[in-house]
């Protein structure tokens, strides 16, 4: 019966993984001096997230000289690895946020691009109110997880009425110029052609006077 729970267990994970399109392993540094995996955070297709803890006796470790810390006594960090991309976040908050509780909320927001891919990801955990105390932080320290998903808003582009230009002898920037009217624009095309067309019609007039007479 029990080795039966158990392939059910590993065919719903296979499952799991299989529709996630990104998968991180999440480690930790409860204890400073080494990081843990802790549990997996699953960003589904469908826009749904998931977090599973890692119930393994022997859970994976990472080197500690792979991961910048100021100082690890002082700052309680997740390591993110994404099994997809191979891509690491490293998430630092002040420990003491975790003093005197035996359950701390903490929130994961992953922030999305166009094409739904996980591309920041920002944390917290714990409350700026447990720092006041001064208490340690329990060894066995259960998290309440909750996952937020944020898609990248693009704004409109900015349409330039006109390219600026700057005044070289004053350096400042120019007004542009009023849009104005066709004759406005033209009047010194116009007005000579005007002119041409009254003499040439006043010539015409004279010369048809003269041949009636």
């Amino acid at each position: 019966m029990r080795s039966a729970q158990t392939f059910v267990l590993f065919l719903l994970n296979a499952l799991a993984l299989v529709s996630a399109s990104e998968t991180f392993d999440v480690y930790h540094n409860l204890n400073p001096s080494e990081f843990v995996q802790r549990g997996e955070l699953r960003v589904l297709d469908d826009g749904t997230t998931a977090y599973q803890a890692v119930s393994i006796q022997h859970p994976p470790v990472l080197p500690t000289d792979e991961i910048a810390l100021p100082d690890a006594s002082k700052q309680y960090a997740l390591v993110l690895r994404s099994s997809k991309t191979g891509s690491q976040y490293v998430l630092p908050v002040d420990r003491c946020r975790l003093g005197g509780q035996k359950k701390v909320d903490e929130v994961f927001i992953v922030h999305e691009d166009e094409q739904n891919e996980p591309f920041h990801i920002d944390y917290s955990a714990g409350s700026r109110e447990s720092c006041k105390g001064g208490l340690g932080v329990e060894s066995n320290l259960e998290f309440v997880t909750k996952i937020m998903l944020r898609k990248r808003e693009v704004g409109a582009a900015p349409k330039l009425a006109f390219a600026a230009t700057i005044d070289t002898a004053t350096g400042k920037e120019q007004k542009p110029e009023e849009d104005k009217g066709f004759f406005a624009k033209y009047w010194y095309y116009i007005v000579p052609v005007m002119l041409l067309l009254l003499v040439s019609g006043d010539d015409g007039q004279q010369a048809e006077g003269n041949t009636r007479k």
